[in-house]
Parts: C-alpha cells; sequence; structure tokens
C-alpha cells in the first residue's frame, strides 16, 4: 500500500486538527451546551489547549504536529467517556473518538515523511 505524500499529509493533518477544533466548539455552544458550568470556561479548558500549537501546525512544523498528535490522544479519552458513560452524547463522542484519531493517525503519518527528508 502507497502512503499519501509529504503535501497530501499536511492537508490531512490539517484538515483534521481544524475540524478537531471546530468540532469540539460546536459541541460545547450549539449541540450540548454545559449546564452546570459556564460555557465560556468549558470552552476555554476544552478548546484553548488545541490552540497552542495551532501556529506551528499551521507551518507545518514538525514538533508542534507532534504536540497536536499528543493532545488528539487526551479528546480521543474525553470521547471514550462520553461515548460509554452519557447515552444522550454517545453520538458525539462517537464522532470526536474518530477526529482525534485521524489527527494523530495524520499527524505521525506526516511526521514520518518530515523525519524522512
Amino acid at each position: 500500500m502507497k502512503l499519501p505524500n509529504q503535501k497530501t499529509a499536511y492537508w490531512l493533518q490539517l484538515l483534521s486538527y481544524l475540524s478537531l477544533i471546530g468540532f469540539i466548539t460546536a459541541w460545547i455552544t450549539l449541540l450540548s451546551p454545559p449546564q452546570s458550568f459556564p460555557i465560556a470556561l468549558v470552552l476555554i479548558a476544552c478548546v484553548v489547549p488545541l490552540l497552542l500549537p495551532l501556529r506551528g501546525v499551521l507551518y507545518g512544523r514538525d514538533k508542534p504536529v507532534n504536540w497536536a498528535a499528543y493532545l488528539s490522544l487526551l479528546y480521543f479519552i474525553h470521547g471514550t467517556m462520553e461515548a460509554v458513560a452519557d447515552p444522550s452524547t454517545r453520538l458525539l463522542g462517537i464522532i470526536e473518538i474518530i477526529i482525534s484519531l485521524t489527527v494523530f493517525f495524520s499527524a505521525s503519518l506526516y511526521i514520518r515523511h518530515v523525519s524522512k527528508h
């Protein structure tokens, strides 16, 4: 099986990372707003960590892309907990699992291409 080239891997990791940011933001603000915490506080706690390596991810630097992959594993854990614990947010948890794993594997693929050159 032939792996995608570096440019394709870059766009795949970038789009999946941005979709994770967009999905988490939409989940907190529109799809299932928190009832017991202020929305702004939950946004700060959930979205700001994803924004930290964003500049490096946009420029395709290897260390920020690597950190974005590590961060995506936290969202994988969160999605797994939501999918198992709360039936009302099960679908949202499954979507978060899929997006976070896409971020992880596409970032790993991109790092593999960058480290070869």
